[in-house]
């Protein structure tokens, strides 16, 4: 039977080295932990004030250990509990059985062969956006902010068939609100008096009361039109799993599929316009369409475009990083890790592990040719986790991303605003930190 002690052969920081490091994981995570694999190596043992030990690990081979190869034996563990406060027992909180029932249900609405609406919102919410943009056109503001009501509008009508109207804006609010509490919950290493954090939590909490009002208001009015639209709120109402499963599966996809789409478009947007020469070859790319803008049905015809993506989704990962628990004894590096390790992974740290990509962090596209990605280990990449619990919005997400930006694209030509710096930020998911402020310039010519 392992203890503890096994944990003791794997490298990491002890003594003062532990404490600023600790001090340092909550203040800024990415840099802390790129800088630790650089300093330790490919698993690393961290422990909390109180003695509490979890482990880090960067290297492809662990990473497909624990996602893929002995999935079985990793739960999701206690350092998820803090996201649990906001999404309860969602599709990204879940385990087991109810993770697989809740997944086979909803799975359908995520195929190819029903993503018209989220298509037609897509497009529709994208053309008037981009109206708006051209009103501000020469001047530098921060795109981000219209790019998170987008995709939360996207998600709203194509997932759930809802318009909330004047609700819209307090709703997302509230929701980054929220997501900005648990977020610095999860990374809080030591508890403090109630007294400090006493506001916070109470605006938390108001804030959540404010979100189930608004999905219970929606799944009252769509119960009382007495009719089935085919939606994903159709379903989970049909599937009669109770209210609470409904409020937890509809705020997860609004978090998932608003959050992290709109940081991905605002990083491939702050990409293309520090990088001019491949802005220019995704627009002539997207000259073939005739000025439209591109259908699921395009996407294989674009290519190039899709090498943007990945490349922006290797270096600026929209779900950074994530937690497993060890439920039996196992080993990961020719270290023993004992039941009940926590296990911290992160793809922004994994992406740019120096074994597999040269120049980690430098903007380069062709890294995912066709053939460059079938040379690669397969979990040296893996934006969208992997396993069992593969994103079920994968596919979406990347038709609603090529959807944004080739209509952007299309209409203006892109550039930083003088002066400005763009930083990712760590919270459930990858963010900028100051914004995405640019200058957009119509285009003159037909693209």
């Amino acid at each position: 039977m392992s203890t503890v002690a096994d944990r003791s052969t794997i490298p990491g920081p002890r003594g003062l080295e532990m404490w600023r490091l600790l001090l340092s994981l909550r203040r800024d995570p990415l840099t802390t932990y790129l800088g630790s694999h650089a300093k330790y190596g490919d698993i690393i043992r961290f422990h909390e004030p109180t003695g509490a030990p979890w482990v880090f690990i960067a290297h492809p081979d662990m990473v497909a250990h624990i996602h893929q190869r002995n999935h079985r034996n990793y739960g999701r563990g206690s350092l998820s509990q803090p996201f649990a406060l906001f999404l309860g027992d969602g599709l990204l909180t879940s385990e087991r059985e109810t993770w697989s029932v809740r997944r086979r249900l909803m799975a359908p609405h995520f195929r190819a062969d029903h993503q018209d609406d989220s298509v037609k919102a897509t497009r529709t919410e994208t053309s008037r956006l981009l109206d708006l943009w051209a009103s501000r056109a020469d001047t530098a503001f921060d795109v981000c902010h219209d790019l998170e009501r987008l995709t939360f509008r996207i998600v709203l009508s194509g997932l759930f068939g809802m318009d909330l109207g004047a609700g819209e804006d307090p709703a997302l609010r509230q929701l980054t609100n929220a997501l900005t509490f648990v977020s610095a919950e999860s990374f809080r290493m030591y508890p403090l008096p109630a007294v400090v954090t006493a506001r916070r939590r109470a605006r938390f909490a108001a804030d959540i009361r404010a979100l189930d009002a608004v999905v219970t208001t929606a799944v009252e009015r769509r119960i009382a039109e007495g009719h089935d639209r085919g939606d994903l709120l159709d379903t989970l109402i049909a599937a009669d799993l109770g209210p609470r499963v409904v409020r937890d599966e509809l705020l997860t996809m609004l978090h998932a599929g608003q959050h992290t789409v709109a940081s991905s478009i605002a990083f491939t947007l702050y990409l293309l316009s520090t990088h001019q020469d491949i802005q220019d070859q995704v627009h002539a790319e997207l000259a073939r369409l005739g000025g439209r803008p591109p259908g699921p049905d395009d996407l294989s015809a674009l290519p190039f475009l899709h090498q943007v993506f990945y490349e922006v989704m290797r270096l600026y990962p929209p779900a950074w990083g994530g937690v497993r628990e060890a439920l039996d004894d196992d080993e990961l590096g020719g270290h023993p890790i004992p039941a009940g390790t926590p296990l911290v992974f992160s793809q922004y740290v994994t992406h740019r592990h120096p074994e597999f990509w040269p120049e980690a962090n430098k903007f380069e596209p062709g890294r995912f040719t066709e053939d460059a990605s079938k040379a690669r280990h397969r979990y040296a990449y893996f934006p969208f986790g992997g396993g069992p619990h593969l994103c079920i919005g994968q596919d979406m997400a990347l038709v609603e991303l090529s959807t944004v930006v080739a209509m952007v694209v299309q209409r203006f030509r892109l550039s930083l605003a003088p002066g400005a710096t763009v930083k990712p930020k760590a919270l459930l998911d990858l963010v900028p930190a100051n914004g995405v402020p640019l200058v957009l310039r119509p285009r003159r010519e037909k693209p």
